[in-house]
């Protein structure tokens, strides 16, 4: 009767550990919310690079932020004289947009991903694009030096700078 209970507790006890492998595995694994909060970040870059802000929801940073991404690929997807921006978002869907956009667009959202900071281009040419930090109307403006910090660490940007010559 003892050796049927050992055998039974071990039974149990290889339930358990396989079970709780499982979980631990499972939780290593991509799970299908972070992919889908990726493509949240993305459609809201997509969303923002579309509209003229500053607007009723969306307010944007006083101060201006340059960069230059590291592949020069990305800084041509995100070529763009200040006045075609106003009327690609003036016409407000993406088809108004150049197909190669949406690279930049994505660099874009990963850098919101990664650092939590919301860029809406104002111009941009082959070497560096000009941003302001665009942010929820109702909260108090983000500190736009704390942002360039995290931004230039990041291996995607060869170059970054506050351009104190476009801030209001």
């Amino acid at each position: 009767m003892m050796q049927l209970n050992k055998s039974s507790t071990l039974t149990h006890l290889g339930s358990l550990v396989v079970a709780a492998s499982c979980l631990l595995l499972s939780g290593c694994q991509p799970a299908g919310d972070a992919e889908r909060l990726t493509n949240q970040e993305l459609a809201l870059v997509q969303t923002l690079d579309q509209q003229q802000l500053p607007n009723q929801d969306w307010a944007l940073s006083s101060a201006v932020i340059q960069l230059s991404f590291c592949r020069n690929r990305v800084n041509d997807a995100l070529l763009a004289e200040g006045e075609e921006l106003n009327r690609w978002r003036l016409v407000g869907e993406r088809s108004a947009f150049p197909r190669q956009r949406q690279e930049g667009l994505e660099q874009l959202a990963e850098l919101y991903h990664d650092h939590g900071v919301l860029l809406w281009q104002q111009w941009g040419t082959v070497s560096s694009q000009l941003y302001r930090i665009a942010y929820p109307s109702r909260y108090s403006e983000p500190n736009v030096f704390n942002a360039l910090a995290s931004l230039g660490r990041d291996e995607k940007i060869c170059f970054s700078s506050l351009d104190a010559s476009q801030s209001e």
